[in-house]
């Protein structure tokens, strides 16, 4: 079984973390109009979104004269492949990594639903996955359609107020490796993880 890394930041009053967190609703500097997934949990992905949004979340601790705790954990995603994701490959691999892992077919077969659920709620084409869309919540009807619904989790590029940042919506949070959980700093605070409510 191979799994995928992802990040997330808390903040905190005082000079002591808290003894018991639940990460639920993203609070990643996020773009004004961006709607995120609420079916699943989004945390960061990846060296670019983390690195920035960490950066800046840090700078924002130290403004505010507030603590801050970095929490990282490892998500199943079953058999890895080196190959550019296809539709008939998720019962094998479950992360769709979203545009760079994507293959023409599930890229097309993507923004054919996508523009479907614009219309639907009468807004002009996009090019996602290829573009961002501030959308994001159309991956919650995504992983509801077949073969979608077997993915643990998707990946992708969103607006945050300090540009473009890697995030991926866990769906399965089974899959979610609780003895790889770290928390920072020194693990003295102990991380629940929940689908925002």
């Amino acid at each position: 079984m191979s799994s995928i890394g992802a990040k997330s930041f808390y903040f905190y009053e005082g000079k002591k973390p808290p003894s018991h967190l639940t990460l639920s609703e993203p609070n990643y500097f996020q773009h004004e109009g961006l709607h995120l997934p609420k079916k699943g949990l989004t945390m960061l992905y990846g060296n670019r979104g983390p690195g920035n949004l960490i950066g800046a979340a840090v700078r924002h601790a130290a403004a505010n004269e507030i603590g801050i705790g970095l929490v990282e954990a490892k998500v199943n995603i079953g058999e890895w492949t080196p190959d550019k994701a296809r539709l008939d490959g998720f019962s094998r691999c479950r992360v769709l990594n979203l545009p760079a892992r994507a293959s023409k077919e599930v890229m097309d077969d993507v923004n054919k639903r996508w523009n479907t659920w614009l219309a639907l709620e009468g807004l002009p084409p996009e090019k996602f996955p290829r573009k961002p869309s501030l959308r994001m919540d159309f991956l919650d009807k995504l992983v509801e359609q077949e073969p979608y619904s077997q993915l643990n989790a998707i990946v992708f590029d969103a607006m945050s107020i300090f540009g473009l940042a890697r995030f991926v919506t866990i769906y399965n949070l089974d899959a979610i490796e609780r003895d790889s959980v770290i928390v920072i700093p020194r693990n003295l605070t102990k991380v629940d993880f929940e689908i925002p409510g």
